[in-house]
């Protein structure tokens, strides 16, 4: 008999699905977790043909679950249950995948025609789980803000949204609208969320919508190009594996944060900072002046540079009127090292980079990890 996963922090609204399952259909069984952690573990331990997720629950949301699966090796078909959707939003909405959604509170008949419907479509072979452009929607739908990583590969790249508007996109060397097309048409990509939008800036105005069509169709034109043999690389990308620490080989100080990203965790920021590659030298400061991370630092005038150049920078951003510290700061050294600086509100950090290695996809390596200690600092 085929399993639905429904999971809820609502334990009321399980019992009572799973009473009227019972009572009315025999060609499924429900199974129920109250959060995104005991979902995880029900899908560990048990074969699930469909999950149903609330989006709003502790622990672990639905989004993040979702994000979770999506790394799984057997895609899982997904309906998530949302206060936010509207006859408008479902119109727009693609159907890829598998991907559905229901309004709260939940019609019980059209959940379970909605299940019927997904659990006949996986036995067709017409079900692939959750894409990127469908997660994607569901964050609009939401109103999400929020920090996308994707990864397809060899490749990653960052999407930026706030409020379920995508604000901004990196994709090494794109920026903006075109890093967001470009990871759009990216095939099977992994997704990692973070709740909160590290972007400080707005570069892309064109609805999403737009965005995934456009997304779609340069994966169309790709589509006669011959796949990329195993370890090949664009040539742009040839320093990519800095980004992938869960697969790439890590120096024995980042052997942590790969075990953590490989059991679906998220590494800490001295984790992260000790774990990349193509540095000499790093330096983290708190706003009182304390050093909490630091490497290689042999020279004294290192960690008052870095301080000292962060204080400037916020000087500069007061007298010039700017709301926000600029995201970076890099400065090139004779001997071809760059000094790459990220100031913020509560933590900055120094990094002197090799000769030949992109500052700016260090950038988008440390970027959420950093993000979210600067969130961890303030409550502090």
């Amino acid at each position: 008999m085929k399993k639905v996963l429904v999971v809820d922090d609502d334990h009321g609204f399980l019992l009572s699905l799973q009473d009227m399952c019972r009572e009315r259909v025999d060609s499924f069984e429900i199974v129920t977790a109250g959060n995104g952690k005991e979902a995880l573990a029900v899908l560990g331990s048990q074969p699930v043909h469909l999950v149903v997720t609330d989006l709003k629950m502790p622990e672990m949301d639905g989004f993040e679950l979702v994000s979770r699966m999506s790394r799984l090796r057997n895609s899982v078909p997904v309906i998530a249950m949302t206060a936010f959707g509207t006859p408008e939003m479902e119109d727009r909405l693609m159907n890829l995948g598998a991907f559905q959604y229901i309004e709260k509170p939940v019609d019980f008949e059209l959940l379970l025609q909605k299940i019927k419907d997904g659990l006949a479509a996986g036995a067709k072979g017409h079900v692939s789980g959750v894409s990127l452009s469908s997660f994607l929607q569901l964050l609009e739908l939401d109103r999400k803000t929020c920090t996308i990583m994707a990864r397809a590969g060899a490749r990653t790249g960052l999407l930026f949204f706030e409020n379920g508007s995508l604000i901004n996109a990196y994709a090494e060397p794109l920026v903006g609208l075109d890093a967001a097309f470009e990871i759009i048409s990216w095939e099977q990509a992994e997704i990692e969320i973070y709740n909160f939008c590290q972007n400080r800036k707005q570069t892309i105005d064109a609805p999403l919508g737009f965005i995934l069509i456009e997304g779609a169709r340069l994966s169309d034109e790709r589509g006669d190009m011959p796949a990329q043999a195993a370890g090949e690389r664009d040539d742009e990308f040839d320093h990519l594996e800095d980004l992938d620490f869960a697969t790439s080989p890590l120096p024995p100080a980042g052997a942590a944060m790969a075990a953590a990203l490989a059991q679906g965790g998220r590494a800490s920021l001295e984790e992260t900072l000790n774990a990349v590659q193509g540095v000499n030298r790093v330096v983290l400061v708190a706003k009182d002046g304390t050093v909490r991370v630091q490497r290689n630092i042999d020279n004294k005038e290192f960690k008052p540079f870095v301080t000292y150049v962060a204080v400037a920078a916020d000087k500069i951003r007061g007298i010039l009127g700017y709301g926000h510290l600029p995201s970076h700061i890099i400065l090139s050294q004779e001997k071809g090292e760059q000094l790459l600086i990220i100031p913020g509100t509560e933590l900055s950090v120094g990094i002197e980079v090799e000769s030949g290695v992109s500052p700016t996809k260090i950038v988008a390596a440390i970027g959420p990890a950093l993000a979210e200690a600067q969130q961890l600092e303030a409550q502090a």
